[in-house]
């Protein structure tokens, strides 16, 4: 396990290394509790976990120091369908949606992203227990971004003290311009048990794939195409009622790159009685991720019955700390996850945490 674990963090920062990239502001959202909405990131991931229903609302605030600091949020949510009674068939659907709004500047810049995702997952011959699958999927989204000009100054508005309104700005930019466009995207992940107690999980998408044409303030452009890579693993210690969950995200969109690479240990306190129902599950994580040429952040979450509650915040290493007086980026994740009674239950087991 211990092997695994290091060789896992071995390849990360070969990754690191070997990569001479700048990271520069992301045209996209991210989240750094990333792997906390897995469906908003690669589309084959809907249904995929252990359960039969999962959602999760993230919030992130950023830049805090700002007049008007970046606030991401988003609801996300997905499930498993199967589509066959054979006890032998593995196989099955996901479905997911998620609905995220990104919002920045004294403009109210925002970004809403609705999308929905549909799964394809074909057992590889594995078991529920121990699963072994494929999963493709594909995400069909609809993208609206605002600018909000009534809270605009200009410099023509300058009376030598302060913005006046009330003076003519001679601009032809007023009130509020908005533009819509749709947007494809598609993955695929491989999910395999190397043992009873080792899962994987990596995969790779491709969002914004018909790069639409997107214009504001008079210039056309065409959405930079988003390429994603991750992998995950659960390395699970019984004797020490102790989960290992390192995870590593890389994302590249035109000229900006987001690389984060770490990890959570998951703690268990104590786990529901089987039959009864009597106990309830109690757990808690605390973990550490480092983004490359951007932030080091720790992650705390405390995981009870089917909701997990997590935190994480960003310390800023690289240049945007002087603007940002120092001040890093907070992240709050509420997550769900239950099991149903009826078809699809204890159907594939993937990760045993409940922030995943």
């Amino acid at each position: 396990m211990a092997k695994l674990y290091t060789r896992f963090l071995q390849i990360g920062c070969l990754i690191l290394c070997a990569l001479p990239l700048r990271l520069s502001a992301q045209q996209d959202y991210h989240f750094s509790q990333f792997f906390a909405a897995p469906i908003t990131y690669n589309p084959a991931m809907a249904g995929a976990y252990e359960g039969d229903f999962r959602s999760m609302l993230n919030y992130r605030n950023q830049y805090s120091a700002l007049s008007q600091p970046f606030r991401t949020m988003a609801f996300t949510a997905d499930m498993p369908i199967k589509i066959s009674q054979e006890e032998r068939d593995q196989n099955f659907l996901g479905a997911g949606l998620q609905v995220i709004s990104d919002n920045s500047g004294t403009l109210d810049f925002n970004t809403l992203h609705v999308a929905g995702s549909l799964s394809y997952a074909l057992d590889l011959g594995g078991t529920s227990s121990n699963p072994n699958f494929i999963a493709v999927g594909l995400q069909f989204g609809f993208m609206q971004r605002t600018l909000d000009f009534n809270n605009a100054t200009w410099e023509t508005q300058w009376n030598g003290i302060g913005f006046d309104p009330s003076v003519n700005s001679q601009e032809g930019y007023r009130g509020i311009m908005q533009e819509n466009n749709l947007l494809l995207g598609g993955g695929a992940t491989w999910f395999k048990s190397l043992d009873e107690t080792t899962r994987l999980v990596v995969g790779a998408a491709l969002l914004n794939a018909n790069a639409p044409r997107v214009e504001m303030l008079g210039e056309e452009n065409a959405l930079l195409r988003k390429v994603v890579f991750h992998a995950g693993m659960s390395i699970e210690r019984e004797e020490a009622m102790m989960t290992f969950l390192p995870n590593m995200f890389v994302m590249f969109q035109g000229p900006n790159r987001i690389i984060d690479i770490g990890s959570e240990v998951e703690f268990s306190l104590w786990d529901r009685t089987q039959f009864t129902d009597f106990r309830n599950n109690l757990s808690t994580n605390v973990g550490a991720y480092y983004r490359y040429q951007d932030a080091i952040y720790f992650i705390g979450r405390v995981n009870y019955y089917d909701f997990s509650l997590g935190i994480s915040y960003d310390f800023t290493t690289s240049g945007l700390n002087r603007g940002n007086n120092g001040q890093g980026g907070v992240e709050l994740v509420l997550g769900y996850r239950t099991r149903f009674s009826g078809p699809g239950t204890g159907r594939q087991k993937l990760t045993k945490s409940k922030g995943l």
